[in-house]
C-alpha cells in the first residue's frame, strides 16, 4: 500500500513538471502556474513551492541555453532591472499586509492590467521604454508579494506588440533570474527522494523537447493567446486563493 502511494507521488509531480515544461517552452510561460497547484498537493506548501522555483529555474535555464542568440537582451534589461529593485519594497509589504487582502489587491491589479493593455497596444506610449520599465516594476514586486510574476510580463508583451516567438525566448532570462532570486531567498532545496528527483528532472527534458518540437508548428497568435490565457487563469487563482482563505476565517 505504501509503495502504491509513493508510486502515485512520483507519477503526479512528473506528469505536473513534464505540462509544466512544455507549456513553458511552447508559450513562454506558465510553468508555476500549471505545475504548482500539483506540487504543493503532494509535497506541501514550503516543499512544493521551493521545489517550483528550483524547477523553474532549471527549465528556463534550458530553455534559455537553447535559443540565447535570439534573446533581446536590451528588452530583458529593462524589465527586470525595475524588476529587481522592486522585490525590496515587495518583501517589506509582504511582511506588514495581511496576505489574503493583498492576494485580492493584487489579482484585481492583474486583470485591471491585462484588459487595459489590449486597450493601449495601438497607442505610442505602448512602445515606450516607461511601460517596459513599469511592467518589470510590477512584476518584480508581485514575485515576491504573490509569487506570481508572469502576468504583469504577459500584459506588456500584448500592449507593446512584442512578437510572440521573441517573446517566448527572451522571458527565459528574466523568469532564470526571478526563480533564481526567490530560490536563494529561501536558503535550501527541496527534501525529496531519489525516485521524484528522477522522475522531475527526466519529465522535465521530456518536456522540453516536446515543446521545442511543437513550438515552431503553432501559429504566434494562438501561442499568444494561450499566454493570456494563462495570465488571466493566475490572477483569477490568486483571487480565489484569497477570497477563500478570508471565508475560512
Amino acid at each position: 500500500m505504501e509503495q502504491g502511494v509513493q508510486l502515485a507521488a512520483v507519477i503526479s509531480l512528473a506528469a505536473a513538471v513534464f505540462v509544466g515544461a512544455s507549456t513553458q517552452r511552447i508559450s513562454g510561460m506558465g510553468f508555476a502556474l500549471v505545475a504548482s497547484p500539483f506540487l504543493v498537493m503532494v509535497l506541501g506548501p514550503h516543499e512544493g513551492i521551493t521545489l517550483v522555483n528550483l524547477l523553474g529555474a532549471c527549465s528556463s535555464l534550458l530553455i534559455f541555453l537553447q535559443v540565447f542568440r535570439d534573446v533581446e537582451y536590451k528588452k530583458v534589461a529593462l524589465i527586470l532591472i525595475p524588476a529587481m529593485l522592486m522585490t525590496l519594497p515587495g518583501a517589506w509589504v509582504a511582511a506588514r499586509v495581511d496576505g489574503p487582502w493583498l492576494s485580492i489587491g493584487i489579482s484585481a491589479m492583474v486583470i485591471l492590467a491585462l484588459v487595459s493593455s489590449f486597450l493601449i497596444r495601438n497607442l505610442p506610449a505602448a512602445q515606450g521604454k516607461g511601460l517596459a520599465i513599469g511592467a518589470g516594476a510590477v512584476s518584480g514586486f508581485m514575485s515576491v508579494t504573490a509569487g506570481v510574476s508572469g502576468p504583469a510580463i504577459a500584459g506588456y508583451a500584448v500592449a507593446s506588440r512584442w512578437p510572440q516567438a521573441k517573446f517566448a525566448v527572451s522571458v527565459q532570462l528574466y523568469f532564470l533570474v526571478l526563480s533564481s532570486t526567490s530560490l536563494l531567498a529561501k536558503g535550501g532545496l527541496p527534501h525529496l527522494q531519489l525516485s521524484q528527483w528522477v522522475a522531475c528532472f527526466a519529465a522535465m527534458l521530456v518536456g522540453i523537447l516536446l515543446g521545442n518540437f511543437l513550438a515552431p508548428k503553432i501559429p504566434a497568435k494562438y501561442s499568444r493567446a494561450f499566454v493570456v490565457l494563462i495570465a488571466f487563469a493566475g490572477a483569477l487563482s490568486l483571487m480565489v486563493e484569497g477570497i477563500t482563505a478570508l471565508a475560512g476565517r
